[in-house]
């Protein structure tokens, strides 16, 4: 049997550029090395009634971003809920996250003259183009436009943060940052997390594919062959699998363990190894009962953004238990010494229980994670969207999804962005 499209990786971006193709009548088959779709957008039942996300899983845009427009394109509506009461921890105090122009003018943190700064520092940060600033670290421009300390730390403490989860700002681009800030205003849109959680999206895509293909796990490819600068099959430990084109839906980085490098560009090679990803610390904790009602909530030391999942879906916990989802964008200095790394962890964990008194005494469960990826590739300027890897290479039939693609967005946008472009791609050259 020869496939119209086979498909190496089985994460959000895999499983996506295949319902969408299925969708559109290509026999698609997909082959995940894990016995769990997902990748690192993985969800499953952790404990009895909790279905926990890798790490959190909220979506951009809300039902106006990424994922919903995929779901748009299989010709379904993915349920998504906005959280409403979203909180700062800052210099131990609770206050109103300020994202929107109503909190940013009201918040305490600001001054008069702070707010009289911020005016025009967005109003650039909205009208400047961002393909002019991929060279440009967060850092240096925030050093020439701003003056105020709190305006510093809001824009790349806060902001730059939350929207690219970027670790160093003296290395992250502002063009990236420039670019959601613009679509964030443009849409009115904040984020969104989906009902049941990431699970449901993965369900949902396989069973499309499903319909008229195929979802294989616990099966790793092994090696894709090019003939002639064209794709012609995969090889698994069990067979060679004929397709007429292939798409490589994982992290570029590991892209020549399958394919030969001489098929491809010495800078394109280079650039491609040399990707980094973003890093940091999860913690999911079980609550044996409601600690808190805030939907979401950040804190600036240490930092860290969370979500109690549950208060905004209550079908993702038991009935009277909570579910809380924390994470920390960290640099790898902290992340690849494990002693750093655990004395980090430890930190948040305390400065959790001092936010929230009565959750120590409430942990049924939890599940500390230190990760040396999160996203593909970290939104540097040496890895902004003009420097990342297009999805349709060189070779004939071969495509690439994923966060490490040149998409639109950051993290798991990139791989929903990637997967729909890639595939309508596909579908209209074929």
């Amino acid at each position: 049997m020869v496939w119209d499209v086979a498909i190496v990786g089985g994460g959000s971006a895999g499983l996506s550029a295949g319902a969408i193709l299925a969708k559109d009548g290509f026999k698609t088959l997909v082959l995940e090395e894990k016995l769990r779709v997902g990748g690192r957008g993985n969800s499953f039942e952790y404990k009895k009634g909790y279905i926990v996300d890798f790490g959190i899983h909220a979506l951009r845009l809300a039902d106006e971003g990424a994922a919903a427009k995929v779901f748009d394109r299989i010709g379904e509506k993915l349920e998504i809920v906005e959280p409403e009461i979203q909180k700062l921890y800052y210099k131990e105090e609770w206050t109103d996250l300020p994202l929107s122009v109503n909190k940013l003018s009201t918040t305490p943190i600001f001054s008069q003259e702070d707010r009289e700064e911020l005016g025009p520092a967005l109003t650039q940060m909205l009208t400047l183009k961002p393909e002019e600033y991929w060279n440009t670290p967060v850092s240096e421009w925030a050093e020439k436009n701003v003056k105020s300390k709190n305006l510093k730390w809001f824009l790349q403490d806060l902001l730059t943060k939350l929207l690219l989860v970027a670790a160093d700002m003296k290395v992250t681009s502002t063009g990236e940052l420039f670019d959601l800030v613009q679509i964030f205003v443009k849409t009115g849109k904040g984020v969104g997390y989906a009902v049941g959680g990431w699970k449901t999206i993965l369900d949902r895509l396989t069973e499309t594919i499903e319909a008229s293909g195929e979802v294989r796990v616990g099966t790793k490819a092994e090696k894709i062959i090019v003939k002639n600068n064209e794709v012609k099959r995969v090889i698994t430990k069990e067979e060679a699998i004929e397709a007429n084109k292939v798409i490589a839906a994982f992290p570029v980085q590991k892209l020549f363990d399958l394919v030969d490098e001489k098929n491809f560009s010495k800078e394109f090679v280079k650039k491609s190894k040399s990707t980094l990803p973003s890093m940091g610390i999860s913690i999911d904790y079980g609550f044996s009962k409601k600690v808190s009602d805030f939907h979401s909530f950040m804190c600036a030391d240490p930092w860290m953004t969370a979500t109690f999942t549950s208060n905004i879906d209550p079908s993702v916990a038991p009935a009277g238990e909570q579910l809380l989802t924390v994470f920390s964008v960290q640099p790898p200095s902290v992340i690849k010494n494990l002693e750093t790394a655990k004395k980090e962890l430890r930190k948040i964990e305390d400065t959790i229980y001092t936010m929230f008194p009565e959750a120590k005494g409430n942990v049924k469960w939890m599940r500390p994670m230190i990760l040396d990826i999160v996203d593909g590739a970290a939104l540097t300027i040496t890895q902004s969207r003009d420097k990342r890897a297009d999805v349709k290479t060189t070779v004939k039939g071969l495509y690439l999804v994923g966060d490490t693609c040149n998409g639109e967005g950051a993290g798991g946008d990139i791989a929903f962005n990637s997967a729909r472009r890639c595939a309508d791609m596909i579908s209209k050259s074929s």
